[in-house]
């Protein structure tokens, strides 16, 4: 059963944290901006300890990075936590996260690309709503970010509308419904056979990737199938790929399709990851995804509703 945040009303907290790489302390003007955008929203910006700290190519010490995490979680004035950026190693983090404070503490949490890991792992552990959506220094951060972006943001975090994303592609068509899963493709790898591994069962399984190829991809996904991942999962969602061309004249699509064959439906190109368009997915929701409307759709609410603060 899913456990859902409650929603952010105009005047809420926004506490942020950096799960590894060091990108606030490397590029601190575009962090500053990202949190100007926040709070040009409405919103007011807490950040936490370690947030613009260096330690090699991690922000701070795991454990250090962890009590943050746990900070902002335990404070009850903070409505929503948001990844700065990214960081290849958040996987560190897994072994450190108190996941009985967290799902005490149901709290809005929102990262993309690496913190997939955290998403996938806290939702797989407490039941909580998670949200892949905009970072803080690569989306609010960015003068051009799309009002789409932010829109979609609010629509989830507020509770204003189901989230949903057009899926206006598919290398399979059809209809499925199930508990959403995904983010990175690489990311999501690393939980694999690890105790932080999501249930697929029944899943709908949305992924994007980086600056890689198909056959690299295809790997990926063998990997899923000979764990039994594909035989599971009702549906698939493959994301805008960033800069992931062919390998030997072999296009992604057509690897996707050579290890999937047709036991699920595929749509194709929703922009949530690597992009300046990022529709926000609610990680741990039930979604149906279906060609005829055309849509990846929240079924339920994702977040529990409250006054306006100060109202």
């Amino acid at each position: 059963m899913s456990l859902n945040p409650t929603a952010l009303v105009p005047g809420s907290t926004i506490g942020i944290v950096c799960v590894d790489a060091p990108e606030p302390a490397q590029l601190p003007d575009q962090f500053d901006k990202g949190i100007a955008a926040l709070e040009s929203l409405g919103y007011t910006v807490t950040v936490a300890a370690h947030t613009r700290g260096r330690d090699g190519f991690h922000a701070a010490p795991a454990e250090a990075v962890a009590a943050d995490l746990h900070a902002l979680f335990a404070d009850p004035s903070v409505g929503a936590i948001l990844c700065a950026g990214g960081g290849i190693t958040a996987n560190r983090l897994l072994p450190l996260l108190d996941f009985a404070l967290i799902e005490a503490n149901p709290t809005i949490f929102m990262g993309a690309s690496n913190p997939t890991v955290l998403l996938n792992a806290i939702t797989a552990h407490t039941g909580l709503i998670t949200f892949h959506g905009p970072s803080v220094m690569w989306d609010f951060g960015d003068a051009d970010q799309p009002q789409v972006s932010v829109d979609s943001f609010h629509a989830a975090v507020r509770g204003e509308a189901p989230p949903c994303a057009p899926l206006t592609a598919w290398l399979r068509p059809g209809t499925a419904t199930g508990t959403l899963v995904g983010g990175n493709l690489g990311s999501l790898m690393q939980l694999i056979g690890t105790p932080h591994e999501p249930d697929f069962t029944g899943a709908v399984l949305a992924w994007e990737e980086i600056g890689t190829d198909a056959a690299h991809i295809a790997a990926h996904l063998l990997q899923l199938d000979q764990h039994g991942v594909l035989d599971k999962i009702a549906g698939m969602v493959v994301g805008e790929l960033v800069d992931c061309g062919p390998s030997y004249g072999v296009a992604v699509s057509e690897a996707v399709l050579n290890v999937c064959g047709d036991r699920f439906p595929i749509a194709t190109g929703l922009p949530f990851g690597h992009t300046a368009l990022k529709y926000t997915l609610p990680i741990g929701a039930t979604v149906t995804i279906d060609i005829d409307a055309a849509t990846l759709v929240a079924t339920d609410a994702v977040v529990a509703t409250q006054a306006a603060v100060g109202s």
